[in-house]
């Protein structure tokens, strides 16, 4: 259990700082000015409307809590979505932001919404798999960073089998999700130059979570978390890596670590979750504007993606640095283990609270959405 934690809080570490990062591509292997073709892919932000309603919602403003810091990405998407749901509500819901952990770490954030401490959270949830064991499917989806946010879209609210088992989950948490924003593309990064993901067996390779991925593509692992990975890299404590595209060049790896690959997979999270007294005491018609400010918010998040791989590729271009792409074998083969891992991961917490049908029924849907192979373990 307390491992388990360790590795969710490390990946609530990871998409607190990815949250608006893409990338992925075509079979080739580049100099750092190459993007990768879905990268650039930009959505239009959709205008907010004033409500011609807004007069029959009571006035409220409402406290949310964020572990952003304002200025980073997902800081930046908190501000949109209340900047368009002041403008829409005419200012009948105004919002008092705290960020930067003001108010409570990754860990306290949903016992903060839940209790009625604060109204809203972009829920980090990796580290809530007891809690929230449904949410907690493959959090990653290939091949960009728009379906990523879609397969999250389909479970919780597009599907019929899965739907409701996850908004039902969340309302035993006095919670209800209004949507997602963009995690961004991950990549292998490495000391040495490599095409392949075979080409880093026998390396030392740093992880510190899906590790039995890792293990599965016969790669020596020394668990390492992102905060020692620089050291870990400039000393040789590891050779090799992989993480969010954004987060690795903010923490400054490519000074050690000259050869990026793109890995071909997204991840998606940190849903808009409001706390569900607070919702009954909207309007039905400021309801909708919550929920069309989630998805307002979720094209911003993928146009801060595509501005930020963008500017993070210069950033690599101009300090000399390789990156290319995963042959297609590569990310399919990669996206298979890492699938495995993480519902396997899913499917030994679902037999533990004894919610193994309904688990399974989600992993089915996740797996046919991804196109990957999977079935239920044999009792």
């Amino acid at each position: 259990m307390k491992k388990a934690l360790i590795l969710g809080f490390v990946l609530v570490f990871v998409l607190a700082m990815v949250l608006v990062a893409c990338g992925g591509g075509e079979e080739t292997t580049t100099t750092g000015a190459t993007t990768a073709t879905t990268a650039a892919q930009t959505t239009t932000t959709v205008a907010a409307e004033t409500s011609t309603t807004g007069a029959s919602q009571e006035p409220m403003t409402l406290k949310y809590a964020s572990t952003f810091q304002q200025t980073e990405s997902g800081g930046k998407i908190i501000q949109h979505f209340c900047d368009y749901i002041e403008d829409a509500t005419a200012g009948a819901v105004t919002f008092d932001i705290f960020f930067g952990g003001q108010l409570g770490n990754p860990m306290e954030e949903l016992g903060l919404v839940s209790s009625g401490s604060v109204d809203m959270i972009c829920f980090g949830h990796p580290p809530y798999g007891d809690q929230v064991p449904l949410l907690n499917f493959p959090m990653w989806a290939p091949p960009d960073a728009q379906t990523a946010v879609d397969f999250f879209n389909y479970l919780t609210f597009e599907d019929p089998e899965t739907a409701p088992l996850i908004q039902a989950e969340a309302a035993a948490n006095n919670l209800i999700y209004l949507g997602f924003t963009s995690g961004g593309g991950n990549v292998f990064i490495s000391k040495t130059p490599f095409t392949k993901l075979s080409e880093l067996v026998g390396k030392k390779f740093g992880a510190g979570g899906s590790i039995p991925a890792f293990e599965a593509l016969g790669y020596t692992v020394v668990q390492t978390f992102p905060p020692d990975t620089y050291e870990g890299l400039s000393r040789g404590v590891i050779e090799a890596t992989q993480m969010g595209f954004v987060p690795t060049v903010n923490l400054k790896w490519y000074e050690v670590a000259k050869y990026y690959m793109w890995d071909g997979t997204y991840a998606a999270g940190n849903a808009f979750s409001v706390n569900l007294d607070t919702w009954a005491k909207l309007t039905p018609e400021t309801q909708k504007i919550f929920k069309d400010a989630a998805k307002d918010a979720e094209a911003f998040s993928l146009e801060l993606d595509a501005t930020d791989t963008e500017a993070n590729l210069k950033v690599l271009a101009d300090a000399g640095v390789t990156v290319g792409s995963l042959t297609a074998e590569d990310q399919a083969a990669w996206y298979q283990l890492l699938f495995e891992a993480s519902a396997a991961d899913c499917m030994a917490r679902a037999q533990k609270l004894g919610i193994t049908d309904n688990m399974i029924k989600v992993l089915t849907k996740a797996a046919g959405f991804t196109g990957v192979t999977w079935a239920p373990p044999t009792p």
